[in-house]
């Protein structure tokens, strides 16, 4: 099939949600589509990513609601004489396919620029703040200014995110069945586990009649730990004393979902760098795109430090951490800090 009669295929079929393009011997090559099976939009954004390389460019036509965007994705790992490439061939490639099916056309550098909601929101934001002054205005038939300059398409061209996306250019892979179990965690009393193993996780899973979480060979979260109708009471229970784990609890009483970030003295320091590290990837990135949003975060090093509160900040007893004018956390301290302290207060 043409590119041209993948287009038009893509833009009359509403259930397609995008079409990756390919420039090969400088002829535009058609991707098979991409269609929309997800409620929502961040999980139609991650269908996409398994389709995208850190370094090859590539077009991406893609829908939202009404409108059609065209994005030229050039990853800074690509040569640079494909990046240009594609680059100088975009403006082409837009008017071969049909311009007027098109409402915008947007360049990218980075994969997260496309697969991460927040990136879009952006886009819209700025894309309101543009349209507005394209109101203001009072001389919109003689004014030059570029908020008048605006086509049936209109070229944003590559806008640096404000939001630098690290949680998700981070964030550990995860498998189907843990995602899915995470959708378990809107009913209270439901707990979901996740555990880094150095060893063969499904045998101890079947003998211990849990799903725990993580192949550390590939550092994926592997589905691991869900069980339902367990009282707060004997959530500390589940928490294993010899390595790191993640733990989501619905609190029956307050409805409140906690994450439990436990990291005991005994675990090794990659493995507690590897926990620190997973955290911002798994509640802000993997649970947000199953719709689930942590309340609470509590850090704990002993199991019999557990106590489910409802605080502003983070709850537990953590390590030392020196903020300014003041020290948070429950660690041993050694003699000088209040020397320390003096010292860095005196800083500005």
């Amino acid at each position: 099939m043409t590119p041209e009669l993948a287009f038009r295929a893509f833009i009359e079929d509403k259930f397609c949600f995008a079409l990756p393009l390919d420039l090969v011997d400088n002829r535009i090559e058609a991707h098979a589509p991409i269609r929309q099976y997800h409620e929502s939009f961040q999980l139609e954004l991650n269908e996409l990513e398994s389709n995208l390389d850190t370094s090859k460019p590539a077009y991406i036509v893609l829908r939202r609601g009404d409108s059609v965007t065209f994005i030229t994705y050039v990853p800074y790992r690509a040569k640079g004489e494909l990046r240009n490439l594609f680059l100088e061939r975009r403006h082409s490639v837009v008017q071969q396919l049909g311009a007027r099916h098109i409402s915008y056309s947007i360049i990218c550098k980075e994969i997260a620029e496309i697969t991460d909601a927040r990136s879009w929101v952006e886009r819209d934001a700025e894309a309101l703040s543009l349209s507005t002054k394209r109101i203001q205005c009072d001389k919109k038939e003689s004014c030059g200014c570029p908020e008048h300059s605006k086509s049936d398409l209109e070229d944003v061209e590559y806008r640096k995110n404000k939001c630098r996306l690290c949680d998700r250019r981070m964030k550990n892979k995860i498998s189907s069945e843990a995602l899915e179990a995470l959708r378990e965690l809107q009913t209270p009393c439901t707990a979901v586990q996740m555990v880094w193993y150095p060893f063969s996780i499904r045998t101890f899973i079947m003998s211990a009649n849990l799903f725990q979480f993580v192949d550390v060979a590939t550092e994926t979260l592997e589905l691991s730990y869900i069980r339902n109708g367990i009282i707060p009471e004997h959530v500390a229970a589940t928490l294993p004393n010899d390595r790191p784990s993640f733990t989501f609890y619905r609190h029956p009483d307050t409805q409140l979902l906690y994450f439990i970030f436990h990291s005991p003295d005994d675990a090794t320091v990659q493995e507690r760098m590897k926990h620190t590290m997973a955290i911002p990837g798994l509640i802000n990135v993997h649970s947000h795109d199953r719709n689930v949003h942590v309340d609470q975060k509590i850090e704990i090093h002993d199991p019999d430090d557990l106590v489910f509160e409802a605080k502003d900040e983070r709850i537990g007893r953590f390590r030392s951490v020196y903020l300014r004018n003041k020290f948070e956390g429950t660690e041993s301290t050694y003699d000088n800090l209040e020397a320390d302290k003096t010292f860095y207060d005196k800083v500005r």
